[in-house]
């Protein structure tokens, strides 16, 4: 069977190319040079239809995990499935395992659209893509479909390539300790060996590390490539999440997103904390990430 177009948006030398049936995810994000053409984002492979290898996809109606599965609002237990082979939580939520459709596209602009029931969750998601000569704005909204008040979290998923070296800054009040399978330890301050303040060079090991209190804006600087972006979010994406996978050293994610890995145990608390919103039946949680590309400078400027 014929792989689906994939929708393409240009503006100056910037080209992004989405992947709608792929989980509502980005297939490649590019900067078109004289000297040829610099991937912004992880190209998705022509042969893969699995937004796990994409560029970016959505999160929702939650990010990261939720612990052991499972977890206890208005006094009823719900349960999610494994979402990845060989692996026991859910990561990221269904959104980004579903196909979504695009509801209108330009040259410019796109909008894709998912209506999602997953067994816990009955829910709307949109993603709006905005592209001009040097910016990528994307926003990500979730409405609650159901009938009843329910939990929500959400967030962005980019993976960046390493062309090289890659340094990367940014502000933050704490760092979750986090488990072998990513659930939360306890929140701490940034120990000084795991801060970005000053940037620093993206260690080639694994790395899975949340924190907290970020102040919205990151920096990456590819030298080796001359570029450089800064990735701004709204505060709603209060949490970053820095992943290196195990498999691959050459790739890092920087995931701007509402909660914090297993931030559904306060609901057990009767407390809403950690970036998960109780959304009423029609209520949406919406939040906006902007990707500025720009020729490489010597400063890191950051609030």
């Amino acid at each position: 069977m014929a792989r689906e177009a994939r929708p393409a948006l240009c503006s100056g030398n910037l080209r992004l190319a989405l992947a709608p049936a792929c989980g509502g995810a980005v297939a490649g994000f590019w900067l078109e040079r004289s000297d040829g053409q610099v991937a912004l984002l992880r190209p998705l492979p022509d042969d893969r239809e699995d937004a796990l290898h994409a560029g970016m996809f959505p999160m929702a109606p939650f990010a990261n995990c939720i612990r052991d599965n499972r977890f206890v609002f208005a006094g009823l237990e719900r349960r999610v499935q494994p979402n990845m082979q060989g692996v026991r939580l859910n990561f990221h939520g269904s959104a980004w395992r579903l196909p979504w459709q695009v509801l209108q596209q330009d040259v410019k602009t796109a909008v894709l659209a998912l209506d999602a029931d997953d067994g816990v969750w009955c829910y709307t998601a949109r993603q709006t893509f905005s592209l001009t000569a040097d910016d990528l704005t994307v926003t990500l909204a979730v409405t609650n479909r159901g009938g009843a008040a329910m939990p929500f979290g959400f967030g962005l998923h980019p993976w960046f390539p390493r062309h090289g070296r890659a340094l990367v800054g940014f502000h933050a009040q704490g760092l979750w300790s986090l488990g072998p399978e990513g659930e939360a330890l306890g929140l701490g301050p940034v120990p000084q060996g795991d801060s970005y303040t000053d940037t620093a060079e993206i260690p080639r090991r694994s790395v899975n590390q949340c924190y907290d209190g970020w102040a919205g804006k990151a920096r990456i600087d590819w030298p080796d490539a001359g570029l450089s972006i800064t990735m701004s979010a709204d505060p709603a994406m209060g949490k970053l999440m820095l992943h290196v996978p195990a498999h691959d050293f050459e790739t890092f994610c920087l995931e701007p997103q509402s909660n914090a890995p297993c931030g559904f145990d306060a609901l057990a608390r009767d407390g809403i904390t950690q970036g998960i919103h109780v959304l009423g039946p029609g209520q949406t949680l919406s939040g906006t990430m902007h990707i500025h590309v720009k020729p490489i400078t010597t400063e890191l400027m950051l609030p």
